[in-house]
Order: structure tokens, then sequence, then C-alpha cells
């Protein structure tokens, strides 16, 4: 709650606020009807609209709460018990003036309907805004499982396994394997920030490359293309990070990073990284891209991983790290695939908790 109340417009904050002060507003004459309904009018007054305002604080030291902030309003508060009443006590009638405690029952009455009223329609407006966001999340999570299946086929000599765990209703990671022409391209991708902004980039990043991995030309030509689709359709601040294999029959894959990991290769145990590092899609107009062939022999295995696997932190803050990485997929030998991407899950889960979208995807040349 505290987060939704901070995102709201400023019409729906402002009800918020009059309801909390209507309704706290009241104990102003529950004070006079105490003193008999004896207050001289100012200091009724002044108690009415202290109340209010006192309520608002507490209110807002609590979103997030602030320990300080409550300190400092409960000092406040009791200076103003123990020193405002009594410039005011001289002038405290002996009985309550005519119809003062009519006063303090209607006004009672009013400020608790009126702060009623208002949180009724806080409440309504609220639940039809969160409502509608949580239709639209809903809608773009289904979209993004179905941007991201997770990936689990045999194409020629190769098998490929990959998956995208989201770090929230909507992931911003890509994997994906292409295939055209008895050759294939697979990828992960990660687009900056999270949720619904960097869902839709997502969408649009994929249908770009799918669309050009169907032509020609080398691996650094097609992320040039997607690049100049890119950088109009998105926001200035966004970009995309992505690493690229792509092979077919032969002993030589292509390969390309892009503002990503390196792609990793793994042999007999030993582990290389086969690509060298250049900017991210989406950040400069004028980027260009290479790329290289790396030899493949039978039992190679390619790795893509993104930065939400590595990138993990324990209760002392030490990083998971991609030398971590490195160890488990040059231990892992003649297992599975997908029991690799386990190890690698479960060793990133282990030593603390998810903080961003975690991908990947391995191939392997088959014997």
């Amino acid at each position: 709650m505290p987060t939704l109340i901070r995102t709201l417009p400023w019409r729906q904050l402002t009800l918020f606020w009059v309801a909390i002060f209507s309704t706290f507003a009241m104990l102003g004459f529950v004070l006079d009807m105490l003193d008999r309904g004896r207050q001289p009018g100012a200091f009724l007054a002044l108690n009415v609209v202290m109340s209010g305002l006192f309520a608002i604080g507490y209110a807002a030291a609590s979103m997030p709460t602030r320990p300080l902030a409550y300190a400092g309003l409960m000092a406040l508060q009791a200076a103003y018990l123990a020193f405002v009443p009594g410039p005011f006590r001289q002038q405290f009638h002996a009985v309550a003036p005519p119809g003062r405690l009519m006063v303090d029952g209607v006004g009672t009455i009013l400020t608790v309907a009126i702060g009623y009223s208002c949180f009724l329609w806080f409440i309504n407006v609220t639940a039809a805004r969160f409502l509608r966001a949580q239709a639209e999340i809903a809608l773009a999570r289904d979209i993004h499982r179905v941007l991201v299946p997770e990936v689990k086929q045999t194409i020629g000599d190769y098998e490929f396994f990959g998956w995208s765990v989201a770090s929230g209703d909507v992931g911003g990671d890509l994997v994906d394997v292409v295939e055209a022409d008895g050759r294939w391209l697979g990828y992960v991708a990660d687009v900056s920030g999270h949720g619904v902004g960097a869902g839709v980039v997502m969408g649009m990043f994929k249908s770009a490359l799918r669309m050009r991995a169907l032509t020609g030309g080398s691996v650094g030509a097609l992320l040039g293309d997607v690049h100049r689709v890119l950088m109009p359709l998105k926001q200035p601040q966004m970009f995309v990070t992505v690493a690229c294999v792509r092979g077919g029959p032969g002993n030589q894959v292509e390969c390309a990073v892009a503002g990503h990991h390196p792609v990793l290769r793994v042999r007999n145990g030993i582990v290389e990284e086969v690509t060298d590092p250049q900017l991210a899609i989406g950040m400069f107009d004028d980027a260009t891209f290479a790329s290289c062939q790396v030899e493949s022999q039978p039992g190679d295995l390619f790795a893509l991983l993104t930065d939400g696997l590595i990138e993990v932190f324990d209760a002392d803050r030490q990083e998971l790290g991609f030398d971590w990485a490195k160890g488990v997929l040059g231990s892992s030998g003649d297992a599975t695939l997908a029991s690799i991407a386990d190890r690698l899950l479960t060793g990133a889960r282990a030593h603390g908790a998810q903080l961003d979208d975690q991908t990947l995807l391995l191939i392997r040349r088959r014997d």
C-alpha cells in the first residue's frame, strides 16, 4: 500500500490526505466535550486543525516507516500538549456557552462523515486503477510466456536447452533459437530495466531479430540491422545486450556479443571466452557490430548467460560472479544440458535472492 500511495495522481493523493485529516480532526471536538464544552473557540479550532495535521504527519512518516520522523512528531506533539494549552486556560468558560455541545456533536459527526466518504471514494478510485494495472500486467505476463518459452530441441548435430526465469511479473530477458535453411541462430538478450516497458522492447527486439535472421549476412550485420530498427522505437535510456551463436553443417560457428557477457566454449573441461566485447544495441546511433568464427568440435558446449545468474549477492554482499559459472560449466562433463542448467540455477538461488531475470542457453555439439 505505501508504494501504491506514492504513485497516485495528485487528485487521488489529495483525497487520501483529506480523508485522514478529517477523520482525526474530530478529536478536537471530542477534547472539548471532555472539557464539558468550556474551551475558548480559538483553542477548539486549533485542536481540530492540529489533530488532523498530526494524523497526516504520522501517516506520511509510515510510508515508508521513518523512525526519526516518528520521534520528531512525537516530540512535537508532546510539546504541543505541554505548552500550548497553558495560555488558553485563563480563557476557559465557567460553563459551556449556549449551543457549544451541539457544535461539538455536529462537528464530530461532520468530520467523521467527510473522512469516511473520502476514504470510500479513494478506495473506489484506487481499486479501479489497481485492477486496471493488474489486468495490464496479467496480459503482459501472458505475452511474455508466449515470447519466451523454454528451449529444448535438436537441430542437426546440435542440441539446445534454455529458459528464462523472470524476477518480476514481466521479464526483460529473451532466450530463443531460430532455424532457417539448415542453419540456426541461438541467442540470449537482456533489455535494460524491468516491467512492462522492458517487455515491450523485448517483443520488438525478438520480432526484428527473427525477421532479419531469415536473411543472409554475418551475425555482426544482423545485429547492426536490428540496432537501426530499434533505435527510433525505444526510449533514449533503454538498450539491449545480446549474445549470439550461429551454426549449421560443418566445424565452424559464428559468435558475437553486444554489451553482454562473453560466449563461453567448454572443451574437455576447459572454459574459454570466445567473443570480444562490443557496445549494447540501442546505445549510440552510429554503432557497428562484428562477429568471429569459432571452431566447433563434437562434444563442445557453448554457454550464453545473462547477468541475473551471476550478479547474485549473499548476506555479506559477496557476488556469485562469472568465474563461479565457469567453474560449474568446466566440471559439467557429459551431464545433460538440463542438469547443467539446473546446477547453475540451484547454485544461484542458494547464494542469494534473485534480483534480476535469470536466463541461459546451452548449445552442445553431439558426438
